[in-house]
């Protein structure tokens, strides 16, 4: 809806919020002119190009500006670029309206069987198929293609005759207007990320290695390839089948200003809408990514903010999910956690990033990709770097990235199924039951973990630590750091203005002999309790924060399997 602006009475600029259909925007809205995507992608002659972003930073609304450009239609878009970065070179020019183009967006591809998830591809595939129906009339076209067309339309097509579709698709669209199509794949990995926190990742790798392989590689029916996506896989895993594709991400120089907002966009949208005064707030909250050399906006919030009376808030949160990113985090090692509540203090941390996530089984295990992810997933921005090592320093982007980290990730990680255990647990270890405490770890422990897991101080440790991010917004939580005359396992320190104790953790794991009785196990657990809160104060873990006056609760674990003992 457009408004009026109550000072000057000036209409102000429709705001395209939520809309990617970029020839109606372009029509009838505010927008910003992302037109050098095009010619980027002219001038190096891409085959196959690959972008990845953060959620909402654009994808989709370039992708339909790349289907009016290319895409030969009855009436012109021409018009639509007049005036545009792109229409100042003749030879870019030539390229408008020339070509067949394929775009097929994967968006809701996601289903929780991979059964499902192929249906669903197939009724997207299906769609296009349609769309390019007149191709498959042609008297030139072979019966083999006729009938693939029909088994889409009848839902009836094999998972086979689905992994060649693209290709299939493509050569006919050749065949018909004589000139190689323009192939546009959205989200490519939205499915492949979803199959892998569902348990059938590896058959979605195969099936859309195969995909795209049978349309791009070597370009016999491609004249231009391009996807988008939020994470940037291995060019080994999904990519492989195609030839030398270019993939720019967020790490990457070129095309570093084509997707969300420079600081000059938002200045004119803001003064657009008779604000430019709002320009510091919109930077405090909205600005800070960093891709490649560009300092950018989060166009999806910068856009809200402007539609609703420059109220500041984190318009990201919740704008899709992120179960990769949270069931990733609920793993946090203690050096990762450490760096996590680094970054809660407004301070940046040092880690070494991956560019590339490679196969998604393994990102559970290699805390450089789950850094990477975060930084692809647009929670973190790299301040600097990454160097030859890999290493970078990092921080979060700006105001709203706090909130939603906090509100968002944290907050999924408590309602997961653990989450019932872990406001009890909480509550009761910084109010100083020990009792509760410990019947609230025990009981996680009975439903959550494997004894073999459980055996394994490092995962216990780096499980409780997991628990207790629900409190790091009260807490600065350390793990493993010199404090006093040693390093406590776990030490969290009230931030100011936070009127809890301090807290202090040590762990200690007994050997446990062979075929010892219950009896025994419990003697030595609380024993190993015992000698865990003893050293707490021979090694005077709470001295700092007793010298500044806090309260200190102090607890003593020992653990084995899922059965623990506290003293206090």
């Amino acid at each position: 809806m457009q408004k009026t602006n109550v000072q000057s009475g000036a209409k102000l600029p429709s705001l395209p919020v939520g809309n990617s259909d970029w020839a109606a925007v372009k029509a009838g809205y505010w927008s910003a002119d992302k037109t050098q995507l095009i010619s980027g992608l002219l001038d190096k002659k891409s085959t196959v190009a690959v972008f990845t972003r953060p959620r909402r930073f654009g994808k989709t609304f370039a992708m339909n500006m790349l289907q009016s450009f290319f895409e030969k239609t009855d009436e012109s878009n021409a018009h639509l670029f007049e005036g545009t970065k792109v229409w100042q070179d003749p030879e870019h020019r030539a390229e408008q309206g020339k070509y067949p183009v394929i775009f097929i967006t994967f968006k809701d591809a996601k289903s929780e069987t991979w059964k499902g998830t192929v249906g669903l591809i197939a009724d997207v595939i299906a769609e296009e198929f349609l769309r390019h129906r007149m191709a498959f009339g042609d008297e030139t076209c072979p019966e083999k293609w006729r009938c693939d067309f029909n088994d889409l339309q009848k839902k009836s097509a094999t998972t086979s005759t689905l992994m060649r579709s693209l290709g299939i698709l493509a050569a006919a669209l050749h065949a018909h207007y004589g000139e190689r199509p323009v192939i546009l794949i959205d989200e490519y990995d939205s499915p492949i990320n979803y199959a892998a926190t569902h348990g059938f990742g590896e058959e979605a790798l195969q099936f859309f290695r195969n995909f795209l392989s049978g349309a791009m590689k070597d370009g016999k029916h491609c004249r231009l390839g391009v996807l988008t996506g939020i994470l940037r896989v291995a060019k080994e895993g999904v990519l492989s089948g195609l030839n030398n594709p270019e993939v720019w991400s967020v790490f990457d120089n070129d095309y570093s200003d084509c997707f969300g907002f420079t600081e000059d966009e938002v200045i004119d949208l803001l003064s657009a809408c008779g604000h430019p005064d709002k320009i510091a707030e919109a930077k405090d909250w909205y600005d800070g990514y960093r891709f490649g050399p560009s300092e950018i906006y989060n166009p999806w919030s910068v856009l809200n903010y402007a539609r609703r009376d420059f109220e500041p808030k984190a318009y990201w949160l919740d704008t899709s999910s992120n179960d990769i990113v949270s069931d990733l985090l609920s793993r946090l090692s203690p050096e990762m956690h450490d760096t996590v509540s680094n970054l809660f203090e407004k301070k940046e941390g040092e880690v070494t990033l991956s560019p590339d996530l490679g196969p998604y089984g393994l990102i559970q295990d290699n805390e450089e990709i789950l850094w990477s992810l975060l930084v692809h997933t647009g929670y973190l921005k790299v301040t600097s770097g990454p160097d030859s090592n890999g290493t970078a320093t990092i921080a979060f982007p700006n105001r709203e990235l706090r909130r939603v980290f906090r509100d968002d990730i944290l907050a999924r990680m408590k309602r997961q199924p653990s989450g019932q255990f872990v406001g009890r647990l909480t509550r009761a270890l910084s109010s100083g039951d020990a009792a509760r405490f410990r019947k609230s770890l025990e009981d996680f422990l009975s439903v959550s973990a494997s004894y073999f897991d459980t055996a394994k101080e490092d995962f216990f440790h780096g499980l409780l630590l997991g628990l207790l991010a629900a409190l790091i917004e009260s807490y600065e939580i350390t793990s493993n750091r010199e404090e006093g005359d040693g390093r406590p396992d776990i030490l969290m320190k009230p931030r100011p203005g936070v009127t809890l104790p301090g807290v202090v953790l040590e762990l200690k794991s007994p050997k446990i002999p062979a075929r010892a009785s219950q009896k025994r196990i419990d003697t030595l657990l609380t024993a190993a309790a015992k000698q865990a809160r003893k050293q707490i104060d021979e090694k005077r873990y709470a001295a700092e924060m007793e010298a500044a006056g806090i309260a200190v609760l102090k607890y003593g674990i020992g653990f084995s399997g899922k059965r623990v003992e506290l003293a206090k």
